[in-house]
């Protein structure tokens, strides 16, 4: 009896590996088109919305190759209706800044004209070395000279080299209404 439970361990039957491998096909095939019809945006990288939405496609797809009680119609639902969450999301945060804010998380100002930025560091949870990593993978050695260093909503970090801070068009999202200096 004991042998017989750990042979199912290994295999069961034939007809349950062809449902593992045809669940497999199809559900790759409706998560391309899917994520095909919902654009670029479902594939960018990642902030914090668009990371649960990938792991909640990740679950549902395990779930439906390897689950016999999930049908690939239900799972399928299921990819469309994260698909359109994600798009309903999109368009509210274009609609209403509030929704915006509340959804994706802002970017932060990490170094202004070479002077790391303590505070936002710490509220970050960024350190120094890695804003250091950041600026040497931009091909510089010298963090006096950088005009800033912004941690984006997708937790990626852009390095402004050139000019002042103050003078960087690009800073204006973390700058606050009214600064015209850092």
């Amino acid at each position: 009896m004991a042998i017989r439970r750990w042979g199912s361990m290994w295999f069961d039957s034939w007809s349950d590996i062809i449902r593992v491998l045809l669940a497999t096909l199809a559900s790759y095939a409706a998560i391309i088109v899917i994520l095909r019809v919902s654009g670029k945006r479902s594939l960018s990288k990642l902030n914090a919305f668009d990371f649960v939405v990938t792991i909640a496609l990740g679950s549902i797809l395990a779930s439906v190759i390897l689950t016999k009680s999930v049908s690939l119609s239900e799972g399928i639902a299921a990819f469309f209706g994260l698909a359109f969450l994600q798009l309903i999301v999109t368009w509210l945060s274009n609609k209403s800044q509030t929704f915006a804010k509340a959804i994706r998380s802002e970017p932060k100002l990490l170094l202004c004209d070479g002077e790391f930025q303590e505070e936002a560091l710490a509220n970050e949870r960024v350190t120094r070395g890695e804003v250091e990593a950041a600026i040497r993978k931009k091909g510089h050695g010298v963090v006096e000279e950088i005009a800033a260093v912004v941690l984006e909503s997708d937790g990626e970090l852009s390095v402004i080299c050139d000019g002042k801070a103050a003078d960087c068009t690009a800073l204006r999202s973390v700058l606050k209404p009214g600064e015209t200096s850092l």
